[in-house]
């Protein structure tokens, strides 16, 4: 009897760890998403920043540069939304992940290409 009890609470507490895993995973990648959309708008007030004080002048580094970092921008609102929708539909993180996979990759892609694009034209 002690066994069967002992075994109930091992689920019990395995399947609470699960759900808490849940639930931090799908903040992590909602606040991560957050945070590339941030940087990718600090990145752009650097280049307007840049372009104000005549340090940059404008062609098609900048324009690209931007381009980049708003896909960005659209991917981690995009990203976020499909977490959200996805929570409504009664999906967990788990069913997810590929495409929150493809959505990070994009946004760090578009970030690097944006901000290093950019920075070739600086030297």
């Amino acid at each position: 009897m002690d066994t069967v009890k002992a075994d109930n609470i091992a689920v019990d507490i395995a399947d609470e760890n699960k759900k808490k895993n849940e639930t931090l995973t799908t903040e992590l990648h909602f606040e991560l998403l957050k945070q590339y959309a941030w940087l990718s708008s600090a990145v752009i007030g650097v280049i307007i920043f840049l372009i104000q004080l005549k340090i940059v002048a404008v062609g098609e580094a900048v324009y690209v540069s931007m381009a980049s970092l708003g896909l960005l921008i659209f991917f981690a609102v995009i990203g976020q939304d499909h977490i959200v929708d996805s929570l409504l539909k009664g999906k967990d993180v788990y069913q997810i992940s590929k495409m929150l996979k493809f959505i990070r990759g994009t946004s760090m892609g578009c970030l690097g290409f944006g901000a290093g694009y950019f920075s070739i034209t600086l030297f």
